[in-house]
């Protein structure tokens, strides 16, 4: 017996699966030559720094994954989009641009380079506070005007530096035996080419995120969090590089961890491996 059901439906269902696959696979595709490109470009005018050690790596994989499910909000954590990493551990002192795919949970590494956090021993220094943080147009950042502070350096960089504001931030803060809470104001900036880029790579800031030159022109022309503004030209468009070359899934989210405690947390995920053990 003949089915009445006509067939064109089925072709047409069939047509357009097929065709989201392949729309799909292509932006996968493009986006994986994209990262090459990126990673070529980074070794070249950013660092030639490699980090290997397949626990540590391991260890930032998932602190990452665990920041977008965790602290970024659903409709932003499950778009696929770059990202800066920092570990502000003293014996790391580490930068990450890296890229997030949302479906699988993978995490791919464009470069790293070296960077300085607070350096809370000092008078009026604070430690970088971890967490997950936006970059978005509710709060303007701006750019270096080239000016030396009372001690001769070009605090966030040459003329034109860009400078990231994540806004006031709590910070746990100890002195004299007692602890409270600081609020800091989180920048992502440059540094002195002469004088602050040579102590990249150890606690040095008064909280805030320092990186080189190369890094801050790298991520202000590829435009790795400048998916807010990008999405919001009417509101300060005048602040991005106008010759960027914005990659094709910015960004917006600076995350902040520390290595010093990967050992336990790497203790606690096989305690708990083993005790899910049958």
């Amino acid at each position: 017996m003949k089915s009445n059901i006509p067939f064109f439906p089925y072709i047409t269902v069939f047509v357009c699966i097929s065709a989201l696959f392949l729309f799909l696979s292509g932006n996968v595709e493009a986006t994986a030559r994209e990262i090459d490109s990126l990673r070529s470009i980074f070794q070249e005018t950013v660092s030639h720094l490699q980090v290997t050690d397949p626990i540590y790596l391991s260890w930032m994989r998932q602190e990452v994954i665990k920041s977008f499910a965790e602290d970024v909000e659903s409709h932003l954590a499950h778009i696929p989009q770059y990202f800066v990493f920092v570990d502000r551990n003293p014996a790391k002192q580490l930068i990450m641009v890296g890229f997030y795919h949302p479906i699988g949970d993978i995490v791919d590494v464009v470069g790293w380079d070296h960077t300085s956090t607070g350096e809370p021993s000092r008078p009026g220094h604070f430690i970088t506070p971890t967490g997950v943080y936006e970059h978005s147009t509710s709060i303007i950042g701006y750019r270096a005007r080239g000016i030396r502070n009372e001690s001769g350096w070009l605090g966030i960089g040459v003329e034109g530096s860009r400078v990231w504001d994540f806004g006031w931030q709590a910070t746990p803060h100890t002195k004299g035996g007692q602890t409270w809470t600081a609020n800091i104001r989180l920048h992502l900036h440059a540094t002195d080419p002469e004088f602050g880029e040579a102590r990249l790579g150890r606690p040095d800031s008064k909280g805030c995120v320092r990186v080189s030159g190369a890094m801050n022109r790298f991520l202000d022309h590829f435009g790795i969090l400048d998916a807010d503004y990008e999405d919001n030209p009417h509101i300060a468009s005048w602040l991005l590089d106008p010759q960027r070359e914005t990659v094709s899934h910015p960004g917006r989210f600076m995350i902040v961890a520390d290595s010093k405690f990967m050992k336990q947390a790497t203790e606690y995920i096989e305690y708990a491996n083993v005790q899910d053990e049958p």
